[in-house]
């Protein structure tokens, strides 16, 4: 049985009350109330950075107003060649602060700061306990507050929950999800206190880099006497398989085993194996390739350093003489080298299209590992017959949600634009053709209909004022559990909702506006406007330019019928256009989410632009999208209608799905009499 801490046997009870969890498991249970009590605490605390030329996160560790952030926040190159001291610290409230840089730590990418002004609501500034890395193990809950894509105060820090992947003596790794202007925000753990400050990230979902909280701890009076050393590295530098050290290494889940040992280098007059794990050098662990280049870069030339390494079962420490670093550096520079390299970086290639794989393996301590998934079984029972996956030819195109039990099925409309005869395939197997009745273009949301009687409907929750912080899951298209995730931003109405949009790319002509391009799904395309075409009228009104005609659409708001005069070729024609709310999001902030070889893969081309959407922090990819996402107590608060970038998606709130269903509902009953 799980013992309770009194104040978290309290928070349960009320949660229990308020939003009737009485059956969640226990431990799901004391996370939710952790979680709820950590966030009420550090809420206040977390802030947004800027210097002027770029924005990130902080967090307020005292109350005098000491700052923790990123190194490279308030280290960039423009900062430094125009010498800018300033910094502003804006508050969850918008409420702005001077302040000023004291020390930075570039080998950690870490940095303080001080905050030069009182605090002006009287008494100390709101600040976060700050934890111990040596406290912090691999396997253990965590969540992350920041300012993604820079500080909105419409929007507040949106939360992300996840767990330890690796601690190092400098850098923790998690899988809970950051990206730009995160930078310098902080990991807490379960109990709100800070173990982490967000640094670095790369394509996969499960590197997410922080600065290691006792970088701080050991360094805390070199921050305060403005001290600056070390040097930044964005990547690793190969130190390790270089003749300064001398092995190749085989990275699985974080962990380094030594695949091969280069002869006569220091590895092997040490005596290191293949098949030995590092654990430690210079005493130092490490979280990650990264990690691992950056300690063997503070480490001198030829000198001798303990090397421990686990052989078997057990550990044994190695004396290893280092080399030389510029030998290091020619052998790199050298043909040989590159092919070597060239190797070894198809080996991390291979690792990557694993991972951003739709069935990428899972590692040991991501938080939906199959242990953790059991935890959630009580969650999904109640809507395990409630999903569908929706295929085209055998090809998965979605998921939807069954809305009643004769036959009717809601998804996302975008993902079924190409459908030729799609398939609903229910978690027992059963198949039904599935027919279109109508679609909501606001919503993006597609009303299907099969032909079956007795299928289980979804369940709602009908609370409209689900808080971010809720924990949440995502189901696979079998109705088990898939993706634990959390609320991160309160239902809202997202930028674009109120804004008509076309589809379409454009320029100017002789006469009109050409179109290169247009969007799938897009109001254009589904009108029959095709790329060449030329806009010579809207509303009878001329265009010549494309200004005026981002203008006259964008004036409009969506649903608004307009008449589109156009010439293909040597005809002209006029067609009547419905516009939609501007759905292409801004918040992509990788390549990968915005490379138009890659559209549609990995973020939904629909992704924005909705009238109401509450967004969570589940990395679905876009064909994981139209099911329903549950709270603890099983039921739908939602249904995933986007992935929108590597931190965000989206879910249509239940009340305005239950919304759309019944018009789209009385629309296929009407059209049938």
């Amino acid at each position: 049985m799980i013992q309770f801490h009194a104040g978290v046997v309290v928070a349960v009870l009320f949660l229990t009350q308020a939003i009737g969890l009485a059956d969640v498991p226990p431990v799901l249970a004391e996370r939710q109330a952790q979680l709820d009590e950590s966030l009420r605490k550090v809420r206040g605390a977390v802030v947004g950075v800027s210097d002027g030329f770029g924005v990130g996160s902080g967090v307020v560790v005292s109350a005098d107003g000491i700052v923790l952030t990123a190194a490279h926040v308030v280290d960039s190159g423009r900062r430094r060649r125009f010498r800018s001291e300033g910094i502003t610290i804006t508050f969850p409230d918008g409420s702005e602060y001077s302040a000023k840089v004291l020390g930075k730590n570039r080998d950690s990418d870490a940095a303080m700061l001080k905050i030069t002004e009182s605090w002006r609501n009287s008494g100390p500034f709101p600040h976060a306990e700050l934890g111990k890395t040596t406290d912090t193990v691999a396997g253990q809950w965590c969540f992350a507050l920041g300012h993604p894509n820079g500080f909105q105060k419409d929007r507040p820090a949106p939360v992300r929950i996840g767990r330890i992947l690796s601690v190092g003596h400098r850098t923790v790794v998690s899988d809970c999800s950051i990206v730009l202007g995160d930078s310098g925000g902080p990991l807490f753990d379960m109990n709100g206190r800070v173990i982490g400050i967000h640094s670095m990230i790369t394509s996969l979902i499960i590197e997410n880099r922080h600065v290691a909280i006792d970088c701080f701890h050991r360094d805390w009076s070199r921050f305060e006497a403005a001290e600056v050393w070390g040097e930044l590295r964005a990547f690793d530098n190969r130190l390790a398989e270089s003749s300064f050290f001398g092995v190749g290494l085989k990275w699985k889940d974080f962990v380094a085993q030594v695949g091969s040992v280069v002869p006569e280098s220091p590895a092997d007059v040490a005596g290191l194996r293949p098949g030995d794990t590092l654990l430690r050098i210079n005493g130092e662990s490490f979280a990650d390739r990264l990690d691992l280049g950056t300690l063997l870069a503070s480490v001198d030339d030829e000198k001798e350093i303990p090397v421990v390494v686990r052989r078997e079962d057990t550990e044994a420490e190695l004396k290893l003489i280092t080399g030389s670093k510029e030998e290091a550096e020619e052998e790199r520079e050298s043909r040989r080298d590159r092919m070597e390299r060239a190797g070894i970086d198809r080996e991390r290639e291979e690792e990557i299209q694993d991972q951003l794989s739709i069935g990428r393996r899972i590692g040991p301590n991501e938080k939906r590992t199959s242990d953790q998934l059991k935890d959630y079984e009580p969650v999904v029972e109640p809507s395990r017959n409630s999903v569908v996956a929706i295929r085209d030819g055998g090809l998965l195109l979605c998921m939807g949600t069954i809305m009643s039990s004769d036959g009717y099925i809601i998804t996302k409309a975008n993902e079924m634009r190409d459908a030729i005869e799609p398939e609903c395939i229910l978690p027992d197997g059963r198949r039904f053709t599935a027919r279109e009745v109508a679609t909501d273009y606001s919503y993006d949301l597609m009303l299907l209909k099969v032909d079956a009687t007795g299928l289980n409907p979804i369940e709602w929750n009908d609370n409209p004022n689900i808080p971010a912080g809720s924990l949440t899951l995502v189901q696979d298209s079998r109705g088990n559990a898939m993706i634990p995730s959390v609320v991160s931003v309160e239902v809202r109405s997202l930028e674009g909702a109120s804004t008509g949009f076309l589809g379409v790319t454009l320029n100017r002509t002789e006469g009109g506006v050409r179109l290169t391009d247009t969007i799938p799904g897009g109001a254009a395309e589904r009108s029959g406007l095709k790329v060449g075409d030329v806009v010579l009228s809207i509303d009878g009104e001329d265009v010549a330019t494309e200004e005026q005609m981002i203008q006259k659409v964008s004036g409009r708001k969506p649903g608004t019928k307009i008449a589109v005069r156009y010439r293909r070729e040597d005809s002209i024609k006029t067609i009547e256009v419905i516009l939609t709310p501007k759905f292409v999001s801004r918040d992509a902030s990788l390549e990968l989410y915005t490379d138009p070889d890659l559209e549609g893969q990995f973020a939904s081309i629909n992704s924005g632009g909705y009238p109401e959407a509450l967004q969570h922090d589940a990395d679905l990819f876009p064909k994981q999208c139209g099911g329903p996402l549950l709270t603890l107590d099983g039921k739908a608060i939602g249904i995933n209608i986007a992935r929108s970038g590597r931190v965000s998606s989206y879910a249509i709130p239940a009340r305005s799905v239950q919304k759309v269903f019944d018009e789209l509902k009385a629309q296929d009953q009407k059209n049938a009499l």
